[in-house]
């Protein structure tokens, strides 16, 4: 072999050393990094959670970068100069940024569904006006605050349709405060709405 393909061939191998030396090194610091902060994630969550939407990417970035201290590389490594591991550094970065500002809107959507799952599923408490009744097993709703109690199979929006069916009639006939209290039955405690006025008296449950 000829010093010119010795050359050559020596300088191949040296590039692809290089080459699989920066993929490797890539690959050890995304992994690090990302495993930093998908393991703070709920404390980024809550961070930004009442931020201003314009904001948030700020916000991110500054917890970003907090979380994730430069590592040095191994003295030896001989391959990685300070602008090329700064610049390495900054794609990582900002990749980590891409994908936690739409795990954050992912997260955001999610919020929502469950706020309004919450908002059909419950509705104030007739008896303390303070807390929201809600379906606490597959015949029982309850209050989450008085802890008023009924055995019914209608589900949240059926009674609820029922009270304000109520109210309706009740108010077509009398003006007066209607109220709701809960009777014990027989077999279960019932919810009824009750005129002192004009002796109104109607089970919604």
């Amino acid at each position: 072999m000829s010093s010119i393909e010795s050359k050559i061939k020596n300088r191949s191998a040296n590039y692809k050393r290089g080459k699989n030396r920066d993929v490797n090194f890539r690959d050890i610091m995304r992994h690090r990094y990302k495993s930093l902060i998908k393991n703070k994630r709920e404390s980024l969550l809550e961070k930004v959670r009442n931020v201003a939407y314009e904001m948030r990417e700020n916000e991110v970035t500054s917890f970003i970068d907090k979380t994730c201290i430069k590592i040095d590389v191994d003295e030896d490594d001989g391959f990685h100069s300070l602008d090329e591991e700064d610049k390495i550094f900054d794609e990582i970065k900002q990749e980590i940024l891409d994908e936690e500002m739409k795990w954050i809107c992912e997260q955001d959507i999610d919020y929502n569904v469950y706020l309004q799952h919450l908002h059909n599923s419950s509705i104030e408490c007739p008896v303390c006006r303070t807390g929201n009744l809600i379906k606490s097993t597959v015949n029982t709703i309850s209050c989450d605050v008085c802890h008023t109690s009924i055995q019914t199979f209608l589900e949240i929006d059926a009674l609820k349709n029922n009270m304000e069916n109520t109210v309706a009639e009740h108010s077509s006939v009398c003006q007066s405060q209607i109220e709701c209290i809960v009777f014990p039955t027989p077999y279960d405690n019932s919810m009824f709405m009750l005129c002192n006025t004009c002796q109104f008296l109607f089970q919604i449950s």
